[in-house]
């Protein structure tokens, strides 16, 4: 199974204007051909533009897709997410019409399952993507401050859905076998800047597969000075030794 996101420019008519006359006959095909095709998502029009998101199976999405690209309906399509799920972010519906995707609280489940990717855009991106929903809001939603805290997983996260899995997987390794240190993690440049840092290991807690604690000082051990033992030093006194 898979799952594709796209945004598609509705192309000019009269006027210089972008109107989306194609937009009930194309929630009319999907209502009736989607649901035999075990295809699911979502779709959005707002200020001259389409997002839509498709699960379903791999052929399925892909003979789909291949129509959009060939629909005149359609224009200037940026494909920003292709990849294998596991799962479904939009479980039992068929292609439903919002004005704002994040009206719909399925649509919830697909930022926290592609965080990662939507909090990498560039500025371009950004913007072409900001009249459906706000990036920035929801990686302010993500921005915590772990310094001081310690960090260990509770378990792995779904190397499907990570943009960059070799680096999740070696950031992984460090936080599995005991609580790690925050500060630690930024200090040694391993795992990129802070923010980037910070966004991961936020998508680990959002997941609810991390323990967040505060740092525990370091004990120091102490030397102790030996006590003098009683029967050695008994024997010692018998012999005259003291």
């Amino acid at each position: 199974m898979k799952c594709v996101a796209y945004v598609s420019r509705v192309p000019i008519q009269d006027r210089s204007i972008r109107m989306p006359t194609g937009l009930s006959d194309i929630i009319t095909v999907s209502s009736k051909h989607n649901p035999e095709s075990q295809i699911t998502g979502i779709i959005s029009y707002r200020e001259g533009q389409y997002l839509q998101v498709l699960e379903g199976p791999s052929a399925e999405v892909d003979k789909l897709m291949a129509k959009i690209a060939a629909d005149p309906r359609h224009e200037d399509i940026w494909v920003f997410l292709d990849q294998n799920v596991t799962e479904r972010s939009f479980k039992n519906w068929g292609v439903s019409v919002f004005d704002f995707v994040d009206q719909s609280t399925f649509f919830d489940t697909f930022i926290e399952n592609n965080s990662a990717l939507l909090n990498s855009f560039n500025e371009q991106h950004t913007k072409r993507i900001q009249p459906f929903f706000d990036i920035k809001k929801s990686d302010t939603v993500l921005q915590k401050d772990y310094k001081g805290r310690s960090l260990k997983l509770l378990a792995w996260p779904d190397l499907n859905h990570e943009s960059n899995p070799q680096l999740i997987i070696a950031l992984c390794v460090k936080l599995t076998n005991k609580p790690y240190p925050f500060d630690a993690l930024i200090s040694s440049g391993e795992f990129g800047p802070f923010d980037q840092v910070t966004k991961m290991i936020s998508g680990f807690e959002l997941s609810g597969i991390l323990d967040v604690t505060d740092v525990q000082p370091l004990d120091e051990k102490k030397v102790s000075e030996k006590k003098p033992n009683k029967f050695y030093g008994a024997i010692k006194k018998f012999l005259g030794m003291r």
